[in-house]
């Protein structure tokens, strides 16, 4: 067995960190991937929320690819659970991205009162991704309130996320969940790169959460690209889908 590479926050291990972030050669442009993390037992929240499986590394390689990101995809119910707002570049990869944070385009299918609420009192920061067929009203509702909305366009998901993301000039893009449209987009082939943390812990009772969910049993085949450890713990991989390097 091969032990993988150890990372800690010294900056020849951040440059090791930063190298084994970067996409696959000859993915397709935008590059989408999804950042997640689970416990060993593939739980993915504890009281409803990712971030109490956060380590110390979890936090860099997420700031990292936040960093590298032209464009962040979120689900809506991820986005009221954990409280999101408008990207921020973490101090310590600062000076590897001297432009503005991406924008946050938040995924929705029904733009609640609650999500508008919310993004309302974000900024522009913070934009809202309605689903083809969501009602004019509820666009217009969010629209009053200054909240930036785009709409998808028809046909599968696959191609109408690419296009937008096409639309906004972004070659990487990060997801950052949640698991049921993770699944959807899995599923549809939306999905390039899958960067997950494995928290060093095993949670016994509290959420039932996987990763991804969806209605139906699908295989979605991955090669390790990268994997790396750390003297705190925890295993940090980078997987590619296969099929979406050909």
């Amino acid at each position: 067995m091969t032990r993988p590479t150890v990372i800690d926050d010294d900056p020849a291990a951040l440059e090791a960190l930063w190298a084994a972030l970067d996409p696959e050669p000859g993915l397709p442009v935008p590059c989408i991937r999804a950042v997640m993390i689970s416990s060993v037992d593939g739980t993915t929240t504890v009281d409803g929320r990712s971030g109490g499986l956060g380590t110390p590394t979890d936090r860099l390689v997420y700031d990292a690819m936040r960093a590298r990101a032209d464009l962040i995809l979120v689900g809506s119910g991820t986005v009221l659970a954990e409280g999101y707002g408008p990207a921020r570049t973490a101090a310590v990869w600062a000076d590897r991205r001297p432009g503005p944070p991406p924008v946050v385009l938040v995924f929705t299918r029904a733009l609640g009162d609650a999500l508008i609420e919310h993004c309302a009192d974000a900024g522009d920061g913070l934009q809202v991704v309605a689903a083809h067929g969501v009602p004019g009203d509820r666009l217009e509702a969010a629209r009053e309130r200054g909240v930036t909305v785009h709409v998808l366009d028809p046909g599968p998901l696959r191609t109408s996320v690419r296009s937008l993301a096409t639309h906004f000039g972004a070659s990487e893009v990060t997801f950052e969940g949640g698991p049921q449209l993770l699944g959807t987009l899995l599923r549809e082939g939306a999905i390039d790169e899958l960067v997950l943390s494995v928290a060093p812990e095993i949670i016994v009772g509290g959420d039932d959460s996987r990763l991804a969910v969806g209605t139906d049993a699908t295989r979605v085949p991955l090669r390790v690209a990268a994997a790396f450890t750390c003297p705190r713990g925890g295993l940090y991989t980078r997987w590619v889908v296969t099929g979406a390097d050909g």
